[in-house]
This record gives structure tokens, sequence and C-alpha cells, in this order.
């Protein structure tokens, strides 16, 4: 038997809708434009500030599908379905955004449907008196209606009116 082979050669695929699901462009490129995924930051105010417990990232630099909550900071999947999350953050020790001092453990976790995800937690041991950028990244398996956000249990995550030093949580539906 020869070998056999089908060539499927389209620009679009959409939903009967005409909802547009999937793009291929000339160079092969795949674009899904429906694909939920976010990116929210805690925006400075004039002054160093630190925030502790549900984050809350008010300020959206984009939401595909409108799933971040800038008012609760939590995610919400709108299908079922892998997700990747992301965080990261300076710390600080109080709520006026001072330096965390030596020996202090700054704990921030991504929370689903407010309960601990194991393995999604991370601890920051600060050997000196400064403030320590934490990232951490996580892949999680949610059903439609489950939400994620992300908490700090110990010391507080720093922000200030400079916006590079704003906090950010951002997450997409892998598959």
């Amino acid at each position: 038997m020869g070998d056999s082979m089908s060539t499927l050669q389209v620009e679009t695929i959409s939903h009967t809708n005409n909802t547009i699901g999937m793009t291929i462009d000339s160079t092969g490129r795949i674009l899904t434009p429906a694909r939920p995924a976010f990116r929210a930051r805690i925006a400075g105010s004039s002054s160093a500030h630190g925030d502790q417990l549900h984050l809350v990232f008010e300020t959206e630099d984009f939401d595909i599908g409108g799933n971040y909550d800038t008012s609760t900071g939590r995610f919400t999947a709108p299908v079922a379905g892998v997700y990747w999350f992301g965080f990261s953050g300076m710390t600080a020790t109080n709520s006026s955004g001072g330096a965390p001092t030596t020996n202090d453990n700054i704990i921030v976790s991504f929370l689903k449907n407010s309960a601990y995800i194991e393995g999604a937690r991370h601890y920051e041991y600060v050997g000196a008196s400064n403030q320590v950028t934490m990232r951490m990244a996580d892949m999680v398996n949610l059903s439609a209606s489950d939400y994620v956000n992300v908490y700090c249990s110990s010391e507080f995550v720093y922000s200030n009116s400079n916006s590079a030093y704003d906090p950010v949580f951002q997450g997409y539906l892998v598959g």
C-alpha cells in the first residue's frame, strides 16, 4: 500500500455561528484570537505601599474573553482545561512598602476555589534587608467556573508610582 497524504487548505476555522476560532496566515502561523488570556497589575499609588492576603490586580493590560475580575482578583475559567498562570512582584515587610529585614519569610500562593494548590506556593527567605522580586508559574487543571487568585499569606507585595515595580498576575488557556 502506498503512502497517502491529505492536505486540508484553509485560512479560517470558525464555529457555525461564524465566531472565528483559528486562523492560519500565509506563512503558516496559527492564531487563536478567542483563547482566554489575561495580564493584570497592581498599579502603584503616588507612594510605596504593600498589599497582603487576597491580592487584587486592579489594572488590566488585556483580558481576552473577560474572565479576570479586577474587583476580586480572580480569574474564572470559562471552559475546562489546563491553564498556565504566572505571578511576579517585589516583597515588602509592611503596608507602607518597607523593605523586608533579615530572616523575613515571604509566602505567595496560587489558590484554586479558595484552597491551596499543592506545589503552587513560593517561599522567599530574605537574607538581608532588601526587597526581593518573587516569581512563580504553574499549570493548573480547571473545570469550567473554577477560579484562581494570588494569595500573600506572609509579609506583603510591593508597588509604588514607578510602573516598573507593578506586581503582575497573568494566565492563559493552554488547551
